[in-house]
């Protein structure tokens, strides 16, 4: 049958038809060497559609290939289907995390200046890959707290007051995260031993910005927190440059009901 009559019992287009031909998925029966007219048999209406009704689906060209030529339509239709539910799905989370992002950028953020006294603390520093998976990346900082946490315990010494960590530019691929806890005094390395450092925080004038959720705003993993931006926000508006500065951060608050995070620059 010439090319138009399949078209029309097959519900494949001729320009269809032709693409289909050139990418080896439907080839026709046979073509006239002198005009190129494509003409196909009757016994391939079945094979045109499947064709049909897989590309209707968004299956790609190479698995329809590889369906018609092994029988296999309907595992090539669940495998499509399974892979537009993830894709799906992928994309729910990510909206989700978007308007999670914005709901939390809306909430208004307290930007000032203060002056803080001199501070020592006990740290510890890990790299972390920009690429690293966040779920680790905050295990293992627990546990680092944990660990900064049992030296000061051994050495008699308890925190004064709430921990905080540190963000350090490193290079294009990884930044140092600092974990500190602040100590009443400063200690000397013996006392901390090969685990930890010990520093001071000089007395010095900060950029604060504090964020408290309003109603119960939460964070995916990997946004960059709404204190952070306010704080930016707060460098420009004063002339401020960034570069080799150290951004501190503490978490307040002991429940749900009063969290807030607060971060910090020394400008």
């Amino acid at each position: 049958m010439k090319i138009g009559e399949f078209s029309g019992i097959t519900g494949l287009s001729v320009k269809a038809l032709r693409h289909y031909d050139d990418r080896g998925v439907l080839p026709p029966a046979d073509v006239d060497e002198l005009s190129g007219y494509r003409e196909y048999d009757e016994g391939q209406v079945r094979a045109g559609v499947v064709v049909r009704a897989l590309r209707e689906a968004g299956v790609p060209l190479p698995a329809v290939t590889q369906a018609i030529a092994s029988d296999a339509a309907l595992d090539a239709l669940d495998a499509q289907r399974r892979q537009i539910l993830a894709d799906r799905a992928a994309e729910d989370r990510a909206f989700d995390a978007a308007e999670a992002e914005l709901r939390g950028l809306a909430v208004p953020v307290v930007v000032s200046e203060r002056r803080m006294p001199e501070r020592p603390y006990i740290a510890r520093v890990l790299e972390v890959g920009l690429d690293d998976d966040v779920d680790q990346s905050n295990d293992d900082a627990n546990a680092a707290f944990g660990e900064l946490f049992g030296i000061l315990q051994n050495a008699g010494v308890s925190p004064d007051g709430q921990p905080w960590t540190a963000l350090r530019g490193r290079d294009q691929d990884a930044v140092e995260l600092v974990l500190c806890w602040p100590t009443a005094t400063e200690l000397d390395v013996q006392t901390v031993g090969p685990q930890a450092s010990v520093g001071v925080l000089p007395e010095r004038t900060e950029l604060t910005a504090l964020w408290r959720p309003t109603r119960g705003e939460t964070l995916a993993d990997g946004a960059t927190h709404p204190a952070i931006v306010a704080l930016f926000d707060g460098l420009a508006e004063r002339g401020i440059t960034f570069t080799g500065r150290e951004v501190r951060q503490v978490s307040l608050g002991e429940t749900e009901a009063d969290h807030a995070v607060e971060v910090s620059i020394t400008i």
